[in-house]
């Protein structure tokens, strides 16, 4: 029986049946680990490629790794399912407490499907699992849900909910978790068609671990190469109150990054970090020509509905320049255009999108669908809005090279994966530049890609060679971090100034993998189950349309659109060859070498290169045999 690292079960809820049901995770771990890669395999085996995202066949999975709970370690979990924004297979990752609370109630996941004939609640209470009546919660707002339920079932239990976003099935909702986590790529839409309003868990279990000395002796190490942020770096770029910005921990996080709360007048908290906290700052900074709570009150009003702030601010941007080009006007959308960058505006905008009301019904489909159904004017202008956007650049191919691989392959915007080329990188164009981190030399990133990604060449960005191979060895170490699950931002330290070379270290995640589920595993065998769960999903995205080469693409822009510049980095600073600063102002991306990029990412995968499909003797290799059958009998391997 699986038991070091692992609650032991995976709870399983019919909502159309009411049948509730256990199995063993241990039927999952051996080859998929946890996180993501249960759920990868769970999704292969029972949701059928035809159905859409919003039918009751479609498996909502909510899912932890076995380090989610052990102290030391931030406990992450993941959502993963088809979305409706591809209508494809996607997840998302939150922290914050939920994930924990979960394995303490006895349980490494919970697969939800079918569908509710009205609004309920899943109540997890260690072995009583029950669906409580949610009628009076429907249309209700994330905020007042979790404390209505907190009433009901006392303080102690974590709250995962939807807001009137989720519950109206926008495209764009999102999950608010305990403790503020949010979770993005319209899953929460799939939830409300559930007619799912929340899941609250409770439980006191410990989770084992194989060897609680070697987890805390690893504590301690991770702790040295790793230190907590200085209070100050919350507030950077923020145009808000900073003091009342505190420092907010996920469980079981040792050292913390930039997750933050916001206290309000009232003493009430609410997370503010990272793109939430930046996407309306400058809109409400120049409307009110002064610092404002605005910014955090746009926040505080996306979560609160269930709304992601990147679309958000996508559709602020296009409503903007179709209001400046008279394609839309306020009496038409009853939307304060005029207004943007006030409270009336985002109130305005979120409430009627969220409940689907009046011109909100139209934005709930997401600003290219509203574009399309307004015609060619509208189009033109959503067009406009990302190639003049994307003359900046924040982990793009033009500067970064191998993230074109990322955003070709992935079923969503792919931030693990950008943050492992563009987090050194910057770190070291911050040196370059005086800001900090004097130690990060182009030594060390040079002595960094080596390790970690391939070769030393990896960190040359006035080539594309190295960039393949560096770009297939993150994804496989990002595919074993999220099925751990460790948490992307920490995740792997890069650099360190307690290493005497300050070259972190890559073999880390595999001994606490080791050290907290007990199995013999070192990092190249943890990176081959990531490999494992990266060519299960792309099995899974072949049987959803993606079929291969043609669609392993990237948008125009990048091949067209010179780079101007990059945030946080004006000049567009990279390491160039043998560690000289070049930058990459006015850079696009060579097509005929990103073509070849490709084939060379195809080579080291073992797929077909003409084609981009998968081959049968690489997915035996995997031990996913019944997956190339699979294939196979669909005319979807080579």
């Amino acid at each position: 029986m699986t038991r070091n690292g692992y609650a032991g079960n995976i709870l399983r809820v019919d909502l159309s049946s009411v049948d509730i049901t256990k199995v063993p995770t241990e039927r999952y771990a051996e080859l998929f680990l946890g996180g993501k890669g249960i759920a990868a395999k769970i999704y292969w085996d029972e949701v059928p490629p035809q159905i859409d995202a919003f039918d009751p066949e479609n498996r909502l999975i909510f899912i932890t790794g076995p380090v989610s709970g052990v102290p030391g370690f931030a406990s992450r979990f993941q959502v993963c399912g088809k979305s409706p924004v591809t209508n494809q297979f996607s997840y998302c990752n939150l922290g914050g407490s939920w994930g924990a609370w979960l394995k303490f109630a006895g349980y490494d996941a919970v697969v939800v499907y079918g569908k509710s004939d009205k609004p309920v609640y899943l109540w997890i209470d260690a072995d009583k699992v029950e669906v409580r009546d949610a009628t009076h919660l429907r249309g209700e707002s994330a905020f007042y849900c979790e404390g209505k339920i907190k009433e009901e079932l006392g303080e102690s239990v974590r709250v995962l909910t939807v807001g009137p976003a989720g519950d109206n099935m926008v495209s764009f909702a999102t999950f608010l978790a305990a403790e503020n986590s949010c979770g993005s790529g319209g899953l929460a839409g799939v939830m409300g068609s559930k007619n799912l309003k929340a899941i609250a868990v409770r439980g006191d279990k410990k989770i084992e671990v194989a060897n609680r000395e070697r987890v805390l002796e690893l504590r301690r190490r991770i702790a040295e190469m790793r230190p907590g942020l200085p209070e100050s770096m919350l507030s950077i770029g923020m145009l808000v109150s900073t003091d009342r910005l505190k420092r907010s921990f996920c469980r079981g996080c040792p050292s913390g990054c930039l997750r933050a709360t916001y206290e309000k007048p009232d003493g009430e908290k609410r997370k503010f970090m990272c793109q939430a906290a930046f996407f309306y700052q400058t809109r409400a900074q120049r409307y009110y020509g002064e610092a404002t709570d605005v910014p955090f009150q746009a926040t505080e009003l996306c979560d609160d509905y269930g709304l992601d702030t990147r679309a958000t601010e996508t559709m602020i941007m296009w409503l903007n320049r179709c209001y400046r080009a008279g394609v839309l006007t306020e009496e038409q959308t009853g939307i304060p255009l005029s207004k943007i960058g006030s409270y009336e505006f985002i109130e305005t905008l979120v409430r009627r999108t969220s409940h689907r009301e009046g011109f909100g019904d139209l934005l709930a489909g997401g600003t290219h669908k509203a574009a399309k159904a307004l015609g060619n004017e509208a189009q033109e202008l959503i067009k406009d809005y990302i190639t003049h956007t994307d003359t900046n650049e924040i982990y793009g191919p033009r500067l970064y090279i191998a993230t074109g691989i990322f955003y070709a392959v992935e079923p969503r915007f792919p931030i693990n994966e950008l943050h492992e080329i563009s987090a050194p990188v910057m770190r070291w164009a911050a040196q370059v530049m005086g800001v900090e981190e004097k130690f990060v030399t182009s030594e060390v990133i040079r002595a960094m890609a080596k390790r970690f990604l391939g070769s030393e060449t990896a960190a040359d960005f006035s080539t594309n060679e190295g960039k393949a191979l560096a770009a297939a060895k993150i994804e496989d170490r990002e595919y074993a971090k999220e099925s751990l699950i460790l948490c992307y931002l920490p995740w792997p330290i890069f650099v360190s100034q307690a290493s005497e070379d300050h070259v972190g270290d890559p073999t880390l995640e595999s001994q606490v993998c080791a050290a907290v589920t007990g199995r013999e595993i070192d990092e190249r065998g943890l990176y081959k189950i990531g490999e494992r769960v990266l060519n299960l999903q792309r099995a899974i995205l072949a049987r959803e349309g993606h079929k291969g080469r043609e669609y392993d693409s990237i948008d125009e822009f990048n091949f067209t659109t010179p780079l101007r510049e990059d945030f946080g980095n004006p000049n567009c600073l990279v390491p160039g060859k043998d560690g000289e600063v070049l930058s990459r102002r006015g850079m696009v991306v060579d097509r005929e070498e990103f073509e070849k990029m490709k084939d060379e990412f195809y080579q080291i995968r073992g797929w077909d290169v003409p084609s981009g499909l998968q081959r049968g003797a690489k997915l035996e290799e995997l031990n996913l045999s019944d997956v190339a059958q699979k294939l196979e009998s669909e005319g979807l391997l080579r």
